[in-house]
């Protein structure tokens, strides 16, 4: 499978708010958005949206980062974070993490280490025409607590 070329260092955390131009030189580098919209506390709200690429999370990648997620993520409620299910998912074309510091940045090197296979990504586009996207083959359920129970994790 020939892919149109995953650019390196792609998640690179955009550090300032994003505006119409921002997200202009993302598509036209072929980036995806990287960026903490939100800080409350100490969470941080991390976004990576693929709109801006050719390309995105195939199901496999998305099954495999959800996996290494869900590690850190137990370590993070170790840490005494509370995790909230909304805010903890890997999908095809998006990727929403609530966490501290430690679950950021964790993330953000997982995802640059899967960059180097192919196999974890899909190519979604091609020129103005939407590809079709497997959504199906690989599953892994993002850890929340189970109903607001802060002591149990699922």
């Amino acid at each position: 499978m020939l892919m149109h070329s995953i650019p390196t260092d792609s998640f690179e955390l955009n550090k300032q708010y994003l505006n119409v131009k921002d997200i202009k030189n993302l598509e036209i580098s072929n980036k995806p958005i990287c960026h903490i919209y939100k800080t409350q506390g100490k969470y941080q709200y991390l976004e990576i949206d693929f709109i801006t690429c050719d390309w995105c999370l195939s199901s496999l990648g998305q099954a495999t980062l959800q996996a290494r997620l869900n590690n850190e993520l137990t370590f993070m409620w170790l840490r005494g974070c509370t995790l909230k299910l909304n805010y903890t998912s890997v999908g095809n074309m998006t990727i929403f993490v609530r966490g501290d510091d430690l679950a950021i940045n964790y993330l953000l090197k997982e995802i640059s280490k899967l960059t180097v296979d192919e196999k974890y990504w899909q190519k979604y586009r091609k020129g103005d025409h939407m590809l079709e996207i497997d959504r199906n083959s690989h599953n892994v359920m993002p850890t929340h607590h189970i109903k607001g129970n802060t002591q149990k994790i699922s």
